[in-house]
């Protein structure tokens, strides 16, 4: 007899611990994830660049150390790559300010050549008025 009940008793813990770690499953949170925001630097660029691995845009003033702003020109990031070096030159044959958007903490621009002491990689760019 306490054989059996101790069998019953251990079934039902066991069961109690699948329901509480499956709670999550059963009732999702109904508050949707935030995107996360990107940061921006608005500048003058004074210095645009095209490599067969990157193009690239110095900014003037600086964004403390962060003075360059690039995109990989490599494989899928071609096409970007080629819509940003037409967005900077723009900026910088018009003299209008660009403002680039990226992520502060994002350095996997070193894979093609982006220091990540001082640039970062560019998620969107726009001339502004």
């Amino acid at each position: 007899m306490k054989i059996t009940r101790s069998l019953t008793l251990g079934t039902v813990a066991i069961l109690v611990c699948v329901f509480v770690a499956a709670l999550p499953f059963i009732f999702p949170s109904t508050t949707p994830a935030q995107p996360k925001l990107l940061s921006y630097w608005t500048c003058t660029p004074d210095y645009v660049a095209a490599f067969s691995n990157r193009v690239h845009a110095h900014c003037n003033p600086a964004n403390g150390a962060i003075q360059w702003f690039a995109v990989c020109s490599t494989g899928s990031g071609s096409a970007f790559a080629s819509r940003a070096l037409s967005i900077f030159t723009t900026a910088k044959v018009t003299g209008k300010s660009l403002r680039v958007y990226y992520e502060p903490t994002d350095t996997s621009g070193t894979a093609c050549g982006c220091d990540s002491a001082n640039c970062r990689v560019i998620t969107g760019a726009e001339v502004l008025p």
